[in-house]
């Protein structure tokens, strides 16, 4: 896969945590890191950032295999890292990110 792809997919990363973040009230949400790829997945494949839209369709597109790595989710994390303020958790066998406001 090549690197131009990758890097566009941590950019919809990125716009899918800020959509995320705009259309909550709470002051933190916390999501599991492979839905939030599954969700950037969609969004880059479908070229919207429209949860509404995106929600509908994750059931139906699943990120390649190639995508479903530890590499990538720790690429994922990394980028999370430096744009907004967020904590990695553990949680039964899940990677969870939460965001804070």
């Amino acid at each position: 896969m090549p690197d131009s792809e990758k890097s566009k997919l941590l950019e919809h990363v990125v716009l899918v945590s800020k959509e995320l973040l705009k259309s909550t009230r709470s002051r933190s949400i916390s999501i599991k890191l492979r839905t939030l790829l599954r969700y950037a997945y969609v969004s880059y494949r479908r070229r919207t950032t429209d949860l509404n839209i995106i929600r509908g369709l994750v059931p139906r597109v699943r990120p390649p295999s190639r995508l479903a790595n530890q590499y990538f989710y720790r690429e994922i994390e990394r980028v999370l890292r430096n744009n907004f303020r967020i904590k990695i958790e553990n949680r039964r066998q899940f990677r969870y990110v939460v965001f804070y406001k």
